[in-house]
């Protein structure tokens, strides 16, 4: 079974979308135990982007447009910064920040392979 060209970016966003829905699995007890008063500030904006990081690795990889694969690094960068903010603020522990901070570099290490066949 021989593997198409135009095939190969579809492929790296599915291990991609695994990868992602596998972050949002592993963070949804962090998520859970978010004091409620921050709940809907904080807790549903980061399953919001994680979420959001989702349905961009989708549109990209059947798209193949470059837009949206920088799309997809934009996201990355954004939810790094929403987990850093919940590690200053005690929200998130700092062992599941460092885990998820992990998974997204892995995530955005791929992102930039994906990005480097568009130049």
């Amino acid at each position: 079974m021989s593997v198409e060209l135009d095939a190969a970016p579809r492929q790296r966003g599915l291990v991609l979308l695994t990868k992602a829905e596998r972050l949002i699995i592993d963070l949804a007890p962090a998520i859970d135990k978010i004091p409620r008063h921050q709940r809907y500030r904080y807790a549903a904006r980061l399953e919001g982007a994680l979420w959001h990081l989702v349905d961009d690795i989708i549109k990209a990889a059947v798209s193949g447009q470059k837009s949206k694969v920088y799309r997809v690094d934009e996201q990355i960068r954004f939810i790094h910064a929403l987990l850093r903010h919940g590690a200053e603020r005690k929200l998130i522990g700092p062992k599941r920040v460092g885990e998820a901070a992990r998974q997204l570099a892995e995530i955005g290490a791929m992102v930039g392979a994906w990005r480097k066949r568009f130049k």
